[in-house]
């Protein structure tokens, strides 16, 4: 950071725009505060924001707590009647899971902290599977990560992001979109923090949720460890991106993301089991199933 001028800036106002101008950017401010207040509301009480998808629906209020409901004062989604299951994606980036085809009743839920993304698959995505692909725009964190976050957002296109910075940043210096240069380096956005406990207990209990994908840069089990048993065993299985050394970012103290340390031994303490681990090197994907009933 240059160090600071011991001169007071002499601030020159610029001359006020003209009475048109002046009326439609107090429509701008008005919007802008409308959208903070949303924001804040929705960290204030640790919910998903609006879903959105070809057509946005609020959310039903319920109240309780204990036997599994949803905490105090949360909300369900009010997805579309026909929807009975759910698959949800964290950090689906721009390769989301998809709706099955020819099956109505199988929504995706999309979760990802890219703002710009998140927008990109609301415009190509909701809009091809109309009432069945929906979006919020969050990042997922571990126990306790209700409220905001920075996201640190890496290559041309913002390929690579996480809530943690990178290990190597001569690895991310160039961009992989189609073959060219041109990477932006780290940005950093300002985003909505989730957990999972708070989003699974969202989908209102009529539908079920088959799939649960997670791709959160090192953050997948702490994400996945936040929700209790008896809120994860909502989902059948459980795809995560997983380590077997050291990944690509540098996680914060406490947080780890190793197949046989973390993952195995917590997803059996859970009641699932591994069925398979794809990927070669230090990353992969494991898939685990859960073990009889919910």
């Amino acid at each position: 950071m240059p160090p600071r001028s011991r001169t007071m800036p002499v601030v020159v106002s610029p001359p006020p725009p003209p009475p048109g101008r002046r009326a439609a950017l107090a429509a701008v401010g008005v919007g802008c505060l409308v959208l903070f207040a949303i924001a804040v509301g929705v960290c204030r009480a640790g919910l998903p924001g609006p879903v959105v998808g070809a057509a946005v629906a609020p959310l039903t209020r319920v109240g309780g707590a204990g036997g599994g409901a949803p905490p105090a004062g949360a909300a369900f989604l009010n997805l579309p009647p026909a929807i009975r299951r759910l698959h949800i994606n964290v950090g689906p980036n721009t390769s989301p899971l998809v709706p099955p085809p020819g099956d109505p009743s199988t929504g995706v839920l999309a979760v990802e902290a890219q703002l710009a993304i998140a927008a990109r698959l609301r415009d190509s995505h909701a809009r091809r599977y109309p009432d069945r692909f929906f979006v919020i725009p969050a990042a997922l964190a571990g126990e306790g990560g209700v409220g905001f976050g920075s996201l640190s957002v890496y290559n041309k296109d913002g390929q690579s992001s996480s809530l943690a910075v990178t290990a190597d940043a001569a690895k991310f210096a160039a961009a992989r979109s189609g073959g060219t240069s041109g990477a932006i380096g780290r940005g950093v956005e300002f985003v909505p923090v989730l957990t999972l406990p708070r989003l699974l207990a969202a989908v209102p209990p009529r539908v079920a949720i088959p799939l649960l994908k997670t791709d959160t840069q090192g953050f997948d089990f702490a994400v996945v460890a936040a929700a209790d048993r008896a809120t994860l065993r909502r989902v059948h299985t459980v795809v995560a991106e997983v380590y077997r050394r050291a990944g690509d970012y540098v996680l914060p103290a406490g947080v780890s993301n190793d197949l046989h340390a973390d993952w195995v031994p917590h997803m059996r303490a859970m009641g699932y089991r591994l069925l398979n681990v794809t990927g070669l090197g230090g990353e992969g994907d494991a898939t685990f199933e859960r073990i009889g009933e919910p």
